[in-house]
C-alpha cells in the first residue's frame, strides 16, 4: 500500500473558503514528486470549471483535487494535473486544451504516470464522451479512476458501463434544461462562446438591409 504523500488542509486553517483550498491544493503537486519510482501507482488528475461567471476556478478546482486525493489515498500518488478553465463539458476532450494535452501524452511510454483521476464525472465527460475516451485509455494501459464508482473504473464490468451511461445521460439533461430556461445567452454559456455580438450584428444587418 502506498503511504498517501499528499496531505489534506489542516483542520486548524483559519483561512476561509478559496484562499484555504487554493493554498491546500497548490501545495499538492510538489507533495507527490517523491513518490516516483516506489512502486506506487502515479495518476495525473484532470479537471474543469466551465466559467468564471458560474463558479470561481480556484474553489472548484481546489474542491476537485481533494476529491481526487481521498479517492486514491494510500493506492497512488498525483504527480501532475491537467485543469481546464472556462471550458464547457459539451466541448470534446480535443477541443479543451489542456484535455487535449493530456491525450498527446497517452502514447508516450515516458509519459510518467499511469492513471487518471477526475474528482467528478460531470468535470470530465459529457453525452456519450466516455465511451469515446475509454478505448482510447484502454489501449494505452491507462487507468481511469472515478468516485462514481468508488475507485478504478472497470472497462469490462457491465454495472461500471451502465453507471457511465446514466451518468451520461444526466450530465446531457442538465444541460438542455439549462438551455431551456436561459435560451441563446445561456447556450452561449454552455459552449464557451460570446455569440451575444454575432447575432447583433446579424440582427442589425438585417434591419438595414
Amino acid at each position: 500500500m502506498c503511504a498517501a504523500p499528499m496531505g489534506m488542509m489542516a483542520a486548524g486553517d483559519q483561512r476561509t473558503g478559496g484562499d484555504a483550498l487554493a493554498a491546500w491544493a497548490q501545495s499538492l503537486a510538489g507533495r507527490g514528486q517523491g513518490m516516483r519510482g516506489r512502486g506506487c501507482l502515479r495518476l495525473v488528475f484532470y479537471g474543469r470549471v466551465s466559467t468564471e461567471d458560474w463558479q470561481d476556478p480556484v474553489t472548484s478546482r481546489a474542491r476537485q483535487l481533494q476529491q481526487a486525493v481521498m479517492l486514491t489515498a494510500g493506492r497512488g500518488v498525483i504527480v501532475a494535473e491537467f485543469f481546464d478553465s472556462g471550458e464547457s463539458r459539451m466541448l470534446p476532450w480535443a477541443r479543451r486544451p489542456q484535455a487535449a494535452a493530456l491525450v498527446a501524452q497517452l502514447a508516450d511510454p515516458d509519459r510518467g504516470w499511469d492513471a487518471v483521476v477526475i474528482g467528478e464525472y460531470e468535470r470530465a465527460f459529457y453525452g456519450n464522451q466516455y465511451a469515446s475516451m475509454a478505448p482510447l485509455f484502454e489501449h494505452y494501459g491507462v487507468q481511469l479512476w472515478m468516485p462514481e464508482v468508488g475507485g478504478q473504473v472497470d472497462w469490462h464490468a457491465e454495472d461500471h458501463e451502465q453507471t457511465m451511461l446514466a451518468l451520461g445521460l444526466s450530465s446531457k439533461r442538465e444541460i438542455t434544461r439549462t438551455l431551456r430556461a436561459g435560451g441563446h445567452d445561456a447556450l452561449s454559456v454552455a459552449i464557451g462562446k460570446d455569440t451575444t455580438g454575432t447575432h447583433s450584428r446579424q440582427s442589425c444587418e438585417r434591419r438595414t438591409a
